[in-house]
This record gives C-alpha cells, structure tokens and sequence, in this order.
C-alpha cells in the first residue's frame, strides 16, 4: 500500500496526537542515483528524512505502509527497527536527528506549513 506520510504534504496538517519535527534543515546529506537505497536503524520521533530532490520510496519495519516523498517532503521515522529509502529517481536526501521527542499539544496554524 502506497501512501503519503502525514507531515509531508502542505495540504495535510497532521493527525491530532501526531509527533512533529523540530527541525526545518538536515545536517547530513546522502546522494542516491535511481534505484539506488540507503537505510538507518530507527529511532521512533528523533529522526527526520527529508526529500531535497528527485522522488524517494521509504519504508519502516513494522509499519504496513510505505511512503513515496517528492522534493520539499519531510518524514518523520516513527518505527523502531530498519527504515529503508529507495531513490526512485536521481534523489539527494537529508537526514537530521531531532532535538527532541515530545509530541506536540498547540494548534496548527496555516504559516506552520508555508
């Protein structure tokens, strides 16, 4: 099942409950030629992947979905366990680890998402 992650897309403020990254930049980079992956051990709420060209597939052990992220995308790993990324594309990818873990209790507004 192909889905999109919630805190990817602009248009689809997240589920109430849902953890939200702190972090707008990744502190490392990986370049992915197509076909090419990439993976990391997860760490549920304390890593976010970011698309920052080209399309990527992600999966995470434990989560029946998988999760197609276009350029400006954002996922936040929310598994323990194995996370894969394929580059479905010519992709670049950022990666950063959050700063913290607890979940967000305010309320979205729509400058959160410009």
């Amino acid at each position: 099942m192909i889905a999109q992650h919630q805190l990817a897309r602009k248009d689809n403020p997240p589920a109430k409950g849902f953890i939200v990254s702190n972090l707008n930049k990744p502190e490392k980079k990986v370049h992915l030629s197509a076909g090419q992956g990439w993976g990391l051990r997860g760490k549920p709420g304390r890593q976010t992947l970011f698309c920052l060209q080209g399309r990527l597939w992600v999966t995470q052990e434990s989560d029946i979905r998988d999760y197609l992220l276009e350029a400006g995308d954002a996922f936040l790993v929310t598994q323990p366990g194995l996370v894969l990324v394929r580059a479905l594309t010519t992709a670049q990818i950022g990666y950063a680890e959050n700063r913290t873990t607890a979940p967000f209790r305010g309320r979205f507004s729509q400058t959160v998402f410009h």
